[in-house]
């Protein structure tokens, strides 16, 4: 079955989308760039980077570079498990909307409902998850005719892109009203962009784990006891034949015939798979922002302070500030809530978070 939002997709949102950008007139959806931001005044990313680089590592490797995907990346567990803690820390908590006297009386209903058919909680996680593997993410809007929001979407990442003067394509076509969509910068380039390496080598070493539980270490390395003009094909039958055995419950005992000569090359020593796999999860962790616990990796000795869950909780919600305050901030600005108001996720119903729910008033 295909996740709620693409099934949205699929059963009317692209007549909400179309609504939303042309303002009840689809013809609006098509034009000579977005409309205020044209050439080089349009959206850019804050975490763009020029053609330039790619250019410069094919010239030293030989190779054009292949990006790492998303499906790649969520085979690796420290992905799956850091995702994870973010989305449930943030997308089930409400938001709200606070002036100078605190809650305002008269909430946005966008904020608690969509007309979507799903609840706000899949919108919030999938703009989180647009941040943790591209680095931004796009909502649509829905208004009403004196520009108050009514409902909003977000846009899969799949179906928009920025052109190379900033402009904001959707399903390959310009948007040319301003009021019709929201460019979310998230606040770090997103796993695909700057951890391609540690994701690679997370996945090496779950092959070498993988090879290394079928074929144990030490290595064994078959030698002639003397020259008696052994073919490849020949070698290949005795290379087989105790790879098959050492896979064997009993591999550890095999015959060897008295023409052949078996030595053993390195340890069985498996120190260096379990501290690479660690520093991995590591890194991992680094990436998002996120304490060693919370994705199930153990700390460097020369740092290993007493932890308990309690503790971890609440390092883990203490970090969580860095995705949800540009969250906050995106949603505080005057082209989606009025001069003098702002948006807060309300952490109310989370027993580790900060006694001040909604935070200290701020002039948006």
């Amino acid at each position: 079955m295909k996740p709620c939002v693409q099934m949205i997709l699929d059963m009317g949102f692209l007549t909400t989308l179309r609504e939303a950008f042309g303002l009840q007139d689809p013809s609006n959806l098509v034009g000579g760039g977005f409309a205020g931001l044209a050439g080089s005044s349009g959206v850019v990313s804050p975490w763009s980077d020029s053609s330039l680089q790619e250019f410069v590592w094919s010239d030293i490797f030989g190779i054009a570079t292949n990006p790492v995907t998303r499906a790649e990346a969520m085979t690796v567990a420290a992905v799956v498990n850091g995702r994870a803690r973010i989305i449930q820390e943030l997308a089930g908590r409400p938001l709200r909307a606070l002036d100078a006297n605190g809650l305002v009386a008269n909430q946005p209903t966008w904020l608690y409902r969509t007309n979507t058919g799903t609840p706000p909680w899949f919108r919030t996680a999938q703009t989180l998850d647009d941040w943790i593997f591209y680095g931004h993410s796009l909502w649509a809007f829905e208004r009403s005719d004196n520009g108050t929001i009514t409902d909003a979407a977000r846009i899969p990442y799949e179906r928009w892109e920025l052109d190379q003067n900033g402009g904001i394509l959707v399903d390959k076509k310009p948007v040319t009203n301003p009021d019709a969509v929201m460019y979310l910068p998230g606040p770090m380039p997103g796993l695909l962009n700057c951890a391609g390496t540690t994701i690679r080598a997370s996945k090496d070493l779950e092959k070498t784990w993988a090879g290394k539980a079928r074929n144990p270490i030490p290595a064994i390395v078959l030698t002639e006891k003397e020259d008696n003009g052994m073919t490849d094909r020949e070698a290949k039958k005795y290379v087989d034949a105790v790879a098959k055995a050492r896979q064997d419950p009993n591999g550890a005992v095999m015959f060897v015939p008295y023409s052949i000569a078996a030595t053993f090359e390195g340890t069985a020593e498996p120190s260096f798979a379990i501290e690479a796999r660690n520093a991995a999860k590591l890194d991992i962790a680094s990436f998002l922002n996120l304490p060693a616990a919370a994705v199930e990796a153990a700390q460097p000795k020369a740092s290993l302070n007493y932890e308990t869950d309690a503790t971890t909780k609440v390092e883990t919600t203490d970090r969580m500030a860095f995705w949800s305050e540009p969250f906050e901030a995106l949603l505080s600005m005057d082209n989606v809530c009025p001069r003098g108001q702002r948006i807060r996720f309300d952490f109310g119903s989370n027993p580790t978070a900060p006694t001040i729910n909604t935070g200290p008033y701020t002039e948006d």
